[in-house]
C-alpha cells in the first residue's frame, strides 16, 4: 500500500516480520527439550526444579518458554528464575531474571512464555521453577529427551535436577545436585533476529545497511531479506543484490568494527521488503534509505530492533507535513491492533487498524485512516490484541518540499493512554 499524498514521495513502507507464538518463528534454537508424556515432577514449597545449559557464545533477544502447569485452578502461582548459579553460593548477583507465573491447568496445557527480550553473554544458565504452597499440584512436564538435546553450536545441555530444600529468601540458592534427577523437563530457549523494518531499492531509492560490533570479541552476523510480492503484503525470500557483491551469511566483524553494505539503487522500478539481523548480543544494525530525485538526496534511518506488544509513535500532520506509518504483524496469528491517538489538544481518538494477517503488513498516511489527525500533532499508540502478539512499526515525516525523516518509535511495557 502506498502513502497516497502529494507530500509523500513514491514509497511503500514495509517492516520486518518475526512470528511469535509460544516462542518466535524464524528464531535460532539455543537449547530445546521436546514435550513428552503428560504430567511430570510435582513442585511444592520444599522443592524447585531446574534445567541448565552452558554457552560459549552470546545470544540476543532471547525468549524462554516451558511446559509448566497445575492440576488445580486453586494452585497456579509459581515463580521462574534464570540464574548463573544454583546451589550453595548463589546470591542475588546470580539472578538474570525472574517472573511470577500463573500456570495453566490440565495435562495438555500450552507452553508458557517465561522470559523474552533477554541478552545472554557466554556462561552457564539455570532455569528454575519454584512454588510457595505445599499442594504438589504444580509441575513441570516430562520431555522426550533427545540424546543430546537440540542445541545451537557452542551450547551444551547439562541436564535437569531438583533442589531440596529451597531457600525462601532466594529460591535459586538451593541445594542442587543431590537426589532425584527427573527426565528431561520440556522447555525451549530461542534467540530471535532483530528486524530491519524497511528496505527499498529502485525507483529513486537506495538502502544502506550499517552493522556494528560493539563487543570486545570477534562477532558473527547474518543479514537476510524478504521481498513484498503483492498488494496483500505477502513476501518471499529476497536475494537482494548489493553493490559490494558479498555474502551476507556469517559475516565476521572484528571488535568495534562497522560494515556498510549498499543496495544497487539503479533499477527503474521500486522493490521493497524488510530485513532480519541474526547476530549475538552486542551487534547492532540499522538501515538508511535514500531518496534521490532532481539532483537532491534525502535520507531516513530505521534501526534494527525487536518487535513489541505496545508501541508509541509521535506524529506531525501540521501544515505542509504528513506522517506515514507502516505496521507488520510479527505474531503467529492474525492481529487487530488497537490504535489511540493523543492529540496535542489533549483529546484522545480511539479506533483500530484493519486486521493484519500473521506476518502481514499495512502502510498508510495517518490522516487517511484517522481523519481526526489531519492538521494535528500528537502521539499514536498501537497495542496488540493478544498477550503474546508483537509487531514492528516504522514512521516517516514527509514535508511538502519532498524532504523526509524517520520518526522514533518507543516500545513500552503497557498501554500508556
Amino acid at each position: 500500500m502506498r502513502f497516497e499524498s502529494r507530500h509523500v514521495p513514491r514509497i511503500i513502507l514495509l517492516t520486518g516480520m518475526l512470528a511469535l507464538s509460544a516462542f518466535p518463528a524464524n528464531a535460532v534454537t539455543v537449547v530445546s527439550v521436546a514435550p513428552g508424556i503428560p504430567g511430570g515432577p510435582a513442585i511444592n514449597s520444599a522443592q524447585s526444579l531446574a534445567v541448565t545449559w552452558t554457552s560459549t557464545v552470546a545470544f540476543s533477544n532471547v525468549t524462554i518458554s516451558a511446559y509448566v502447569s497445575s492440576q488445580s485452578a486453586a494452585h497456579t502461582a509459581a515463580t521462574a528464575y534464570l540464574t548463573t548459579r544454583a546451589g550453595a553460593g548463589a546470591t542475588t548477583a546470580s539472578l538474570v531474571a525472574f517472573a511470577n507465573v500463573t500456570l495453566p491447568t490440565g495435562n495438555y496445557a500450552p507452553e508458557v512464555q517465561l522470559f523474552s527480550g533477554l541478552s545472554l553473554p557466554p556462561g552457564t544458565y539455570y532455569l528454575i521453577l519454584a512454588t510457595a504452597d505445599t499442594s504438589g499440584d504444580e509441575s513441570w512436564s516430562n520431555g522426550d529427551l533427545p540424546t543430546p538435546a537440540v542445541t545451537a553450536p557452542g551450547v551444551t545441555f547439562n541436564g535437569t535436577d531438583i533442589g531440596n530444600p529451597v531457600n525462601s529468601a532466594y529460591p535459586p540458592a538451593s541445594s542442587f545436585g543431590a537426589g532425584y534427577e527427573p527426565p528431561g523437563l520440556a522447555f525451549d530457549v530461542t534467540s530471535a533476529p532483530l528486524v530491519i523494518p524497511h528496505v527499498v531499492d529502485g525507483g529513486g531509492w537506495q538502502t544502506t545497511f550499517g552493522i556494528t560490533n560493539t563487543t570486545e570479541s570477534i562477532a558473527t552476523a547474518t543479514l537476510q531479506f524478504y521481498q513484498q510480492t503483492d498488494n496483500a503484503g505477502d513476501t518471499q525470500t529476497w536475494p537482494l543484490p548489493l553493490v559490494e557483491a558479498v555474502s551476507t551469511t556469517n559475516m565476521q566483524l572484528a571488535p568495534g568494527a562497522t560494515v556498510f553494505l549498499h543496495t544497487q539503487g539503479t533499477a527503474s522500478a521500486l522493490t521493497q521488503g524488510f530485513g532480519e539481523l541474526i547476530a549475538g548480543a552486542g551487534v547492532q544494525g540499522y538501515a538508511i534509505f535514500t531518496w534521490h530525485v532532481g539532483g537532491s538526496y534525502q535520507d531516513g534511518t530505521a534501526l534494527a530492533a525487536a518487535p513489541g506488544g505496545n508501541i508509541l509513535v509521535p506524529f506531525d500532520n501540521s501544515s505542509g507535513i504528513v506522517t506515514g506509518i507502516a505496521v507488520v504483524n510479527a505474531s503467529g496469528s492474525a492481529e487487530t491492533l488497537s490504535a489511540n491517538l493523543l492529540l496535542a489538544s489533549g483529546q484522545v481518538v480511539s479506533g483500530s487498524l484493519p486486521s493484519i494477517s500473521s506476518l502481514g503488513h499495512t502502510s498508510f498516511t495517518l490522516p487517511s485512516l484517522f481523519p481526526q489527525s489531519a492538521g494535528q500533532e500528537g502521539t499514536l499508540e498501537l497495542s496488540s490484541s493478544s498477550a503474546s502478539g508483537t509487531f514492528s512499526v516504522v514512521g516517516l515525516r514527509f514535508h511538502a518540499s519532498g524532504a523526509f525523516t524517520s520518526l522514533p518509535v518507543y516500545t513500552v511495557s503497557a498501554a500508556a493512554f
